[in-house]
């Protein structure tokens, strides 16, 4: 697991008038909570471009790849009265959908909620959000087949309302669009797209089939067990989809729900979950691994999110990891050019300590300078040409906001393991432990903690350090055992570890 090295400034650029009118451009001021990221791309002309977009409580914003400052689209008007975007109230959530258009543009659609109507703006950033007409005001939203798709209206929150064909701008035709309410449940927590959608409630999970008129899309209910929380789901297709539900978290595989955290993980989360910031709950499908990550308050958090929940579906496996944050999404980076990468004015104004802005020029040039000259990463890289994904969590300072990736200083580790016996049925005098801990220079340590009976406490000794043979001195007797170890430094892979046990009988 590694910290976050900051992306973006953490300013929102506004534009501000002096009492004659004049506009004074690039004035900086402090950004509401993000509430929801988005990211396009597109090839011109064989060149590539990327845009980071995100939302925020009051407003929808774009990263001027100039400034790498966060901006509304009229920042930069430059007649008096100053253009202003359009300001939203008490925003939990924005959830996008990218869909092109009949014509072949494409625009991203925004929802935030029962009580904002549909925003729309096109991908390349070109135009301010606006109202999309006749459009409902809607929670969830997704392209399938060729119609966008709302859920959880004003209407109802167990109301599907989806466009005309090929045409996210129209609504109220008789071209296709439609609406639907699903009778046999309730609230609509999450829609998935692709070539056929798939929905999913609170008391089941339901598959949207486009069959054509007169009816459009059939609705069939493919699961009882559905989602209760809205902002937990993550897919790889519409046939494959992680949620979490009140008996844990669940995987969606083609008609079959598998609780995969049952006697795992699922009381610890609810124990550590607080459910008052449940709005805040988030999760995404990481893009550059095999990784579905939950991002959520803790009981212990201080008015954000501080904990993200790792699964690796390939492996099977959980982690988790402590670092505050906002939100979790993915970017693309956007392309920096030779003369911004040599000019420091024009790549990361960083604020803050030394270390805070060496950990920004690296995001922007993989090096702690901006000088061309003492860069490690090649000109060649696709970190400079743009358009590759990252995991991204949003951050707010008490200057502002900023994106982050995960690719900063390696975090210290810690690893408490499940009780074991080391000889069942026997007492046993535990020696040392010998840690598989994969680490080119890192300082690592443990302990071992025991017990006679489950109902004793558990104790644990001192924390030792491993010496050159790979061995971990920790004498302890009993017949339950734990291991306890630490890293810190250039750690990479913590596989397990072996046991120096001896027993001593059945007393």
């Amino acid at each position: 697991m590694r910290s976050p090295v900051q992306v973006t400034d953490p300013d929102l650029l506004v534009s501000a008038y002096n009492n004659g009118g004049t506009p004074v451009l690039g004035a900086t001021a402090s950004m509401p909570r993000v509430r929801g990221m988005v990211s396009t791309v597109a090839v011109n002309s064989g060149v590539l471009s990327s845009q980071i977009y995100v939302g925020t409580e009051t407003q929808l914003l774009k990263l001027d790849a100039t400034t790498n400052r966060f901006s509304p689209w009229n920042y930069d008007a430059t007649t008096p009265p100053a253009q202003a975007d359009q300001e939203y109230s008490g925003i939990k959530r924005w959830q996008f959908a990218e869909f092109a258009t009949t014509g072949g543009t494409r625009f991203v659609y925004a929802a935030g909620g029962p009580g904002q109507i549909l925003q729309k703006f096109p991908s390349n950033g070109s135009a301010a959000p606006s109202d999309v007409s006749g459009a409902p005001n809607a929670t969830h939203v997704a392209a399938v087949s060729r119609f966008l798709v709302c859920g959880n209206t004003s209407g109802s929150e167990a109301q599907i309302v989806w466009s005309e064909i090929d045409a996210a701008d129209n609504w109220t035709s008789s071209n296709q669009s439609g609406t639907q309410v699903l009778a046999d449940t309730d609230e609509v927590t999450g829609i998935v797209g692709g070539e056929s959608g798939l929905i999913l409630s609170r008391r089941g999970i339901y598959r949207m089939q486009y069959v054509g008129p007169p009816l459009v899309f059939t609705f069939e209910r493919v699961a009882n067990r559905g989602c209760d929380f809205a902002g937990s789901v993550a897919s790889l297709s519409s046939d494959q989809v992680f949620f979490l539900s009140e008996d844990g978290f669940q995987f969606y595989n083609a008609g079959r729900v598998q609780n995969i955290s049952s006697e795992r993980i699922t009381r610890f989360f609810f124990e550590d979950f607080d459910r008052t910031a449940a709005a805040d709950l988030s999760c995404v499908s990481d893009p550059t691994s095999d990784q579905i990550i939950w991002s959520y308050a803790s009981k212990t958090a201080s008015g954000t999110n501080d904990t993200l929940l790792f699964y690796n579906y390939v492996l099977d496996k959980w982690g988790i990891a402590r670092t505050a944050h906002d939100a979790i999404g993915f970017s693309r980076q956007v392309g920096k050019s030779l003369e911004q990468l040599d000019d420091p004015t024009n790549t990361i104004t960083s604020t803050g300590s030394g270390a805070a802005k060496a950990a920004a020029n690296f995001a922007a040039n993989g090096s702690t300078t901006t000088s061309l000259d003492d860069m490690t990463v090649s000109l060649d890289s696709a970190r400079f040409a743009g358009g590759s994904s990252f995991l991204t969590l949003a951050v707010t300072r008490t200057d502002g906001c900023t994106l982050n990736e995960l690719a900063g200083d390696v975090l210290p580790l810690t690893i408490e393991t499940g009780e074991f016996e080391a000889a069942p049925g026997k007492f046993v005098l535990v020696n040392g432990l010998m840690p598989h801990i994969d680490a080119a220079a890192a300082t690592i340590s443990g302990a071992v903690g025991a017990r006679s009976r489950q109902t004793d406490e558990m104790r644990f000794g001192e924390l030792s350090a491993v010496n050159d043979s790979n061995y971990i001195p920790a004498r302890k007797s009993g017949r339950y055992f734990r291991g306890k170890f630490t890293a810190t430094g250039n750690w990479t892979h913590a596989f397990g570890f072996s046991v120096d046990a001896k027993p001593q009988g059945r007393r």
